[in-house]
């Protein structure tokens, strides 16, 4: 930016996201609903288009990490799932939710309860998901440390890994699209 003049216009307009200016995308993670409606849930990018590689020009464009807010609806689960090559951080806005740690395929699921302004980061390598115990819609910010974090996989054998490999070739084209 020191090479040419400064411009405020510009540079709000490169890297200033306004809520106003955000929609919910219910449609982002809908290949989970479709396996099991209990996975619903939606998702405002601010920053980078996260692990989906939603093809989202209204974001500011990550250079090291990305950021979105997720609404959880009352029953919601996010499903575990693995980052393969970064950590993820959960800080919980509003509402109560349990965080769900599994350190590999084989072993046990641990729940780590969560309330407002509650922090958990999982380090890169193992599942983690979410759940809306509450009675009410629960929000989330949601902060992968990557600009394009790769695909994240499910526990083997899952519907959901079996859809994510069918859908991986897809995502692909989308990043160099």
């Amino acid at each position: 930016m020191a090479a040419e003049k400064f411009s405020i216009q510009e540079f709000e307009k490169k890297y200033v996201a306004r809520l106003s200016d955000r929609t919910l995308d219910w449609n982002v993670l809908k290949f989970q609903e479709e396996i099991d409606p209990k996975y619903r849930r939606a998702q405002k990018r601010y920053i980078g288009r996260g692990a989906t590689a939603n093809n989202d020009s209204n974001v500011i464009q990550a250079e090291r990490f990305t950021l979105s807010t997720m609404v959880l609806p009352a029953g919601c689960e996010g499903p575990l799932h693995l980052h393969d090559d970064v950590e993820e951080v959960f800080f919980i806005l509003k509402g109560k939710v349990t965080a769900l740690i599994q350190a590999d395929n084989d072993s046990e699921v641990y729940e780590i309860q969560l309330g407002e302004r509650d922090c958990i980061s999982s380090p890169p390598g193992v599942y983690r998901g979410v759940r809306n115990d509450g009675d009410e819609e629960a929000l989330m910010l949601v902060m992968l440390g990557a600009s394009k974090p790769n695909l994240p996989t499910y526990p083997e054998g899952s519907a959901l890994e079996e859809l994510r490999k069918q859908r991986a070739k897809e995502r692909e084209a989308i990043i160099k699209g």
